[in-house]
């Protein structure tokens, strides 16, 4: 990987933005630009002056077309197989990444490309937004234990049984869009999404996304209960009054 393959750059305050710099490739992913974006991430997890990360695609033709399958095919079945292994970490990793992530996908996204995609936080496109989840076509599956939970399990066996092309409209409504920016400007979106995340106060996000992360699979009752222990204690730092200040400030006169 040369080191324009993974762009960094600061659009708005707290806000990175990771662009996969592969246009010509469709943004395809390689290992080595996985293991980047891994460790980009890894540094920006101890960087307190980044609160939202950002990542797209160069160009508008595709936000990514999923793994680089000639470097793959150059692979033997036991390199493949190691490489496989450690995607399966780096992507774990991402979607435990402890700061929000929003996916700005303008154009196609197959493959590993869906995967980023669906392990994002937030996911912006627009009228030219393509999702395919494409391991059927060659005998595999993928997100069969996320995709549910964003879509709703009808959806999800749709999409991951016939392997079809999504458009963005579509992919609005179905919810695995989470914002829809039509014809217009799809990054610029996101980073709109991004800087109204930016900013909340960090400790609140954080405990969100780790609230939300760990509650799969567990009872109603449970998740309530561990979202007011944290709410009573890791978020409860400061008095009542100093919390609300600026919701009272605003209060003053208007009675």
């Amino acid at each position: 990987m040369t080191a324009s393959e993974l762009l960094e750059s600061s659009p708005a305050q707290g806000v990175l933005l990771l662009t996969l710099n592969r246009p010509a490739m469709h943004n395809a992913i390689s290992l080595s630009l996985q293991r980047a974006l891994d460790r980009c991430l890894a540094r920006t997890a101890e960087d307190d002056d980044v609160r939202v990360v950002v990542l797209t695609g160069a160009g508008n033709r595709a936000f990514s077309a999923g793994y680089d399958l000639h470097e793959l095919s150059a692979l033997s079945p036991e390199a493949n197989l190691e490489a496989m292994l450690e995607r399966e970490e780096l992507l774990w990793r991402y979607l435990q990444f402890a700061k929000p992530t929003i996916a700005a996908v303008d154009g196609v996204s197959y493959g590993a490309g869906t995967l980023l995609a669906a392990c994002s936080d937030l996911r912006v496109g627009g009228a030219s937004t393509q999702f395919t989840v494409t391991a059927a076509k060659y005998g595999g599956a993928n997100l069969t234990w996320i995709l549910d939970t964003l879509i709703g399990s009808g959806q999800t066996r749709d999409l991951l049984m016939t392997s079809r092309v999504v458009p963005g409209e579509e992919a609005h409504r179905m919810g695995l869009l989470t914002r829809y920016a039509g014809d217009g400007d799809v990054l610029e979106a996101a980073l709109g999404a991004a800087r109204q995340i930016a900013a909340q106060p960090p400790e609140a996000i954080r405990e969100i996304k780790t609230l939300l992360l760990a509650g799969h699979g567990n009872d109603l009752r449970s998740r309530y209960d561990r979202e007011n222990t944290v709410a009573r204690t890791t978020l409860r730092t400061r008095a009542v009054g100093e919390i609300f200040t600026e919701f009272f400030g605003a209060r003053v006169g208007t009675d």
